[in-house]
């Protein structure tokens, strides 16, 4: 089973993290929605506290890992927020169980691995792992998802979370971000959707996310201002508050 941070009562939500993240990086979202909802946030196969866990090379091995979790959980239907690459997860997993998904939300991701507005290729990523090491790559590349870098106040909470990943892991997921392509299904998301982001992401473009928002039938999209790539740990209060308000619509009861 992989490792999990559970926490609050109400319908279930899901909290999928991105590369080199953990899930334990959304600790102020379950804090701030425990009341509400049963919040769940699997660490992915070789990340963080599932670093025993086998790896794997695609979103769709990836998706299944925490579908598998679920199960095990006992939990049928939930709301879903994925984040970066967890995003391309959430994704995977609404398309092929479409009946166990009651909204989704798309955080600073997109529907396709081809990321031209991304600090630096894929390619260039996979190089560094050898060269800089796990501990030096994460501390790079987190930095980047905030834009005060290393130096904004919760850069090292984030690293931190997501410490414990495996070079196998991390070299399986650049390969799924490479080889992931959904974006001719768009079309067939039949729920509420929320697309969101901050305006200072490095990682996904905006015109990407505006793209992937306009292709998914209803999907609502918001812009954060001021936040990068982890705008939910740089602009928490307006990061919540979104997510309040959205699930509030598709779950009145809960998100009041």
């Amino acid at each position: 089973m992989l490792n999990y941070h559970r926490y609050g009562r109400g319908p279930s939500l899901v909290l999928q993290h991105g590369f080199l993240g953990g899930g334990g990086y959304f600790a102020p979202q379950m804090a701030s929605l425990g009341e509400a909802f049963d919040m769940i946030a699997p660490d992915l196969p070789g990340f963080a506290g599932s670093q025993d866990a086998p790896a794997v090379d695609s979103i769709k091995a990836l998706s299944d890992a925490h579908v598998a979790l679920l199960d095990e959980l006992g939990v049928d239907e939930f709301h879903l927020l994925g984040h970066s690459m967890g995003g391309m997860v959430a994704l995977q997993t609404a398309l092929d169980h479409p009946k166990r998904i009651k909204s989704l939300i798309l955080y600073a991701t997109n529907s396709c691995g081809d990321l031209p507005g991304r600090f630096e290729t894929f390619e260039e990523t996979a190089n560094r792992v050898a060269v800089e090491g796990l501990e030096n790559l994460a501390h790079r590349i987190t930095a980047t998802w905030f834009a005060d870098g290393d130096n904004a106040p919760m850069f090292p909470f984030c690293l931190n979370a997501g410490s414990g990943a495996r070079e196998d892991a991390v070299r399986g997921a650049l390969n799924a971000f490479q080889t992931f392509d959904v974006t001719h299904r768009l079309a067939e998301l039949n729920l509420p959707v929320l697309v969101i982001a901050g305006d200072r992401d490095r990682s996904y473009s905006l015109s990407g996310l505006v793209q992937m928002a306009t292709s998914i039938a209803g999907a609502r999209l918001q812009i954060i201002a001021g936040g990068a790539h982890c705008v939910h740990l740089e602009q928490t209060d307006q990061f919540n508050l979104a997510l309040a308000q959205f699930l509030r619509t598709t779950n009145p009861a809960a998100g009041s």
